[in-house]
């Protein structure tokens, strides 16, 4: 059964992350937005 809700916001504020690297002696930031988990595990973890 379709329901029409009408007009929505479909991307929803989401944390950013700020990423940062040393490059040739200089600091060197960057955002990265809508991140998140590939996997609540880690490849080693049983």
């Amino acid at each position: 059964m379709k329901k029409n809700i009408g007009a929505a916001l479909a991307l929803y504020p989401s944390p950013v992350l700020v990423v940062g690297a040393m490059v040739d002696g200089k600091p060197n930031w960057t955002l990265v937005a809508h991140a998140g988990y590939a996997s609540m595990h880690l490849p080693f973890e049983k």
